[in-house]
């Protein structure tokens, strides 16, 4: 395979590994991650054990795609697996492909991602479709009530807590506290969930003011985002207009604990009713 690339997307460490070689006969991009499972296996061993990588790093694996308007496949691969999705490895990856292109399109298991430059070192990307649907439920968690929301964006699936009911500052000073908590947490929601509902990740939110909120995203073994994280930027704005803080069309910054942000804003599909469909963009840096 080619070398890899390193950097990182608004603070949050990141990998790209290029698996266009390894052929595969999948007939849908989901189909991907189990049938190429040794090359992905060897990619993860690569990053994390014989590189000593940053255990919070999200590697984009770029591969053969499916569909055929599509430049790429995409798969996502962290330090315990396949990840189901990761908007800064994506942004990450199309910054390495774009080259003197105004745009490259890359097929997820969530769909058709569109990557265009956007400013100085920023990417652009309109993310796939998806369901604005959000279930709601009380759960008793740390002796407390807790309002849980779960919302699917981009290929995860987000358990959304308000950080006021736990008591807890969304903040890098607080990052251990965020942690330990929300990893405990996570692993308390994916064991009540069912199957298909069970989240991989966890969103602890701040209100939304002046159209900007700050989240903190925590997943894995007990892994916080550094950057804002893709996905739960989409997850986050759907939250904010289910809440009617944000008109869809109109922007949201949404900010990680240690103050980097995305941008967000909807896409019009024409029915108010019906997928959403999201764009962010944010600034990617290639250290190696």
């Amino acid at each position: 395979m080619i070398p890899p690339a390193f950097g990182d997307t608004e603070g949050q460490p990141v990998a790209c590994y290029d698996a266009t070689a390894v052929p595969h006969s999948a007939s849908r991009m989901r189909e991907v991650p189990s049938l190429m499972a040794d090359t992905l296996e060897e990619i993860r061993r690569d990053c994390f054990e014989a590189r000593a990588g940053d255990p919070g790093t999200i590697v984009a694996v770029l591969v053969t795609p499916v569909r055929s308007d599509a430049d790429y496949g995409l798969v996502f691969v962290a330090a315990d697996g396949p990840l189901g999705g990761c908007g800064e490895a994506s942004m990450f990856a199309a910054m390495l492909v774009l080259g003197s292109r105004p745009e490259v399109r890359l097929e997820t298991g969530a769909g058709l991602i569109t990557a265009r430059p956007s400013g100085e070192a920023g990417i652009a990307l309109t993310m796939p479709p998806g369901s604005p649907r959000i279930d709601a439920a009380d759960v008793r968690c740390e002796g407390r009530r807790l309002r849980v929301r779960t919302v699917a964006a981009g290929g995860n699936v987000f358990a959304a807590v308000s950080a006021a009911e736990l008591a807890l500052e969304i903040s890098a000073a607080e990052a251990h506290v965020l942690i330990e908590r929300g990893s405990a947490l996570l692993s308390a929601l994916r064991a009540a969930a069912p199957g298909p509902a069970r989240p991989n990740m966890l969103l602890l939110t701040t209100p939304v003011s002046s159209a900007r909120t700050t989240s903190a995203v925590i997943w894995g073994d007990a892994i916080m985002n550094m950057g804002p994280c893709g996905t739960g930027t989409c997850a986050r704005y759907i939250l904010a207009v289910e809440d009617g803080d944000v008109v869809p069309g109109s922007r949201l910054a949404h900010v990680s604990p240690f103050d980097n942000a995305f941008t967000a804003s909807s896409v019009d599909l024409g029915s108010p009713d019906g997928p959403i469909q999201i764009e962010i963009s944010g600034r990617v840096t290639v250290t190696g």
